[in-house]
């Protein structure tokens, strides 16, 4: 990131710049207004410009002024740098045009708001833009027009060739022609984006021609376009264009990846990383299904370790979840990828093994009781009882509905769970088993 920095105080400008120079942005520093726009003006490269409030020679709102009126200049994040806190300056700077306001003041307050201020330009840097442009010439002047961007530009002549781009790399952004060659024109390729049935189809699209009709731009809108601009294209209007369509594509994508982690959150145990019961009952139930149809049995298992609540009472909480996570790694290591591992609740665990039969599953029981068994966990030797319920379901061909298999689920971990209360009975580090042949009744 290349920043310039602007500040007639010498001891704060200082201060600044070493904050800036931690995250690794290369930094210009200039103690006056003047020597900061004579230097863009002969062409220094600038992602960011920071200027405080008071300088020597001329206002900052001044400078701001200058600095948009600079080829490039109307894109160009400029923050403004001042100790005055109160609500009605920060307004009145925004209104003004700063792109930010950041208060200065202790070198730790400071630091974070410039670190976040330098990750967001430089997502924007890292964009990736897919020109669709059968002109060679009216190509080159756009790539040429985004350049202070940052942004890496592709150039493709026709729709399909941008269709299969977009399947090939990840892109922020397509800018294409309403006007191409061939059998997909910009309406086709809009057309082609928006029914897609993945992420791709809310892609920002900007669409661009010579015709300044009213008609084709309600077309390209109502096709999905996000925005339209017109030829001859005004730079720094489409730097603007661009800028904000592509900062809109990145929040989406932080909004989609906060979203999937919050689905994975509500799905998974904090402490094991497993499945938890949510899972369970929104998986199970399938496996029932699936077995059912198929008429292949289903193994439903309850391990559960013994004598865990003497782990907590003599060694503490910390070592007993360092035992939970080592006896989650331990069994995850023994189930196959069609099988369903989950942590039920406390020390208990729940195994779902499609197509098991019974003589499989007791010997699959059986060694997973054997690797606690043999090996201690987190330091400490302890066993394992297993309860085993193995359902072999009526002929294939019969489906159950959702709710009668969200039922039969629950009666099937109901008989693993009484076969573990016997395998406890019975002395515990054993393994207890059941066939069931017909429908399980709870």
């Amino acid at each position: 990131m290349r920043v310039i920095l602007i500040d007639g105080n010498a001891a704060a400008r200082a201060v600044v710049e070493g904050l800036l120079q931690a995250e690794g942005a290369h930094v210009r520093a200039f103690g006056l207004g003047q020597q900061a726009l004579q230097a863009l003006a002969d062409g220094e490269r600038a992602d960011v410009v920071l200027v405080s409030r008071h300088l020597p020679d001329m206002g900052a709102l001044e400078l701001l002024r200058c600095v948009r009126a600079l080829p490039g200049g109307a894109v160009l994040p400029v923050v403004l740098l001042t100790g005055d806190a109160s609500e009605s300056l920060r307004l009145s700077a925004l209104e003004g045009g700063f792109t930010e306001v950041l208060q200065r003041s202790t070198p730790d307050q400071l630091a974070p708001h410039l670190c976040a201020l330098l990750q967001r330009q430089a997502k924007l840097q890292r964009a990736r833009i897919l020109l669709v442009e059968d002109s060679a010439a009216m190509a080159a002047a756009t790539a040429e027009a985004l350049a202070p961007l940052g942004m890496e530009v592709e150039h493709v002549l026709h729709g399909q060739q941008a269709l299969q781009r977009l399947e090939q790399q990840a892109f922020d952004l397509v800018v294409v022609d309403v006007v191409l060659p061939g059998s997909l024109t910009g309406l086709g390729l809009l057309s082609a984006i928006r029914s897609r049935r993945d992420d791709l189809a809310e892609l920002p699209v900007l669409a661009y021609s010579g015709y300044d009709e009213r008609a084709r731009r309600v077309e390209m809108l109502r096709r999905g376009a996000n925005d339209y601009i017109t030829k001859p294209i005004d730079g720094d209007e489409l730097r603007a264009r661009v800028t904000n369509l592509v900062r809109y594509w990145r929040l989406l994508q932080q909004v989609r990846q906060q979203h999937a982690l919050l689905a994975q959150q509500a799905v998974t145990d904090a402490l094991t990383g497993l499945h938890n019961r949510h899972q369970l009952d929104e998986w199970g139930p399938r496996h029932v299904r699936r077995a059912w149809r198929d008429g292949q049995p289903l193994t439903v298992m309850m391990a559960d370790l013994d004598h865990f609540k003497e782990v907590n009472d003599q060694h503490g909480h910390d070592r007993g979840d360092q035992v939970l996570r080592e006896l989650a790694q331990r069994l995850r290591d023994q189930v196959r990828p069609e099988d369903m591992l989950v942590r039920y609740g406390g020390e208990e665990f729940a195994l779902l093994l499609p197509r098991l039969g019974a003589e499989a599953a007791a010997k699959h029981a059986e060694r997973l009781r054997q690797r606690v068994a043999e090996q201690p966990l987190a330091g400490l030797t302890l066993t394992l009882s297993i309860g085993v319920c193995v359902w072999q379901p009526p002929a294939p061909g019969t489906v159950a509905l959702p709710e009668e298999a969200a039922r039969i689920l629950r009666a099937l971990l109901v008989q693993a769970d009484r076969c573990l209360y016997r395998a406890k009975a019975a002395g515990r580090n054993r393994c207890e088993l059941e066939v069931l042949r017909a429908v399980p009744a709870l």
